[in-house]
């Protein structure tokens, strides 16, 4: 799954996203997507395919479970984890993330 494809689905949940970040306040709740890491793998010192962790954090006032199930039901052509929520008492807001991984096979 490429990053566009992933920031598509994301969009027809119809709140602000982003990648990585915003370049202004959002008003909550709002999601912000990234790639967390990337392994390349192979063999016979030639590279097969691509592993990219994604990483999609949803932002909110509140805890919000219908847009958590929204999120999950978007990716369920992949096997995603859902980490414990976070309060950010800074910024007075929940925080709760979402990751996968996709695997791409290398273009030559």
């Amino acid at each position: 799954m490429e990053l566009d494809e992933i920031y598509k689905k994301l969009c027809t949940l119809d709140i602000p996203v982003a990648y990585l970040q915003f370049s202004k306040p959002q008003k909550l709740p709002f999601i912000a997507y990234l790639e967390a890491g990337t392994e390349i793998q192979g063999a016979d010192n030639y590279n097969l395919y691509r592993r990219t962790e994604i990483r999609i954090e949803l932002y909110s006032e509140k805890k919000n479970p219908d847009l958590e199930r929204k999120i999950e039901n978007l990716f369920r052509s992949v096997e995603i984890e859902k980490d414990g929520d976070t309060y950010l008492k800074e910024e007075n807001m929940f925080m709760t993330v979402f990751s996968f991984e996709t695997i791409q096979k290398m273009e030559d």
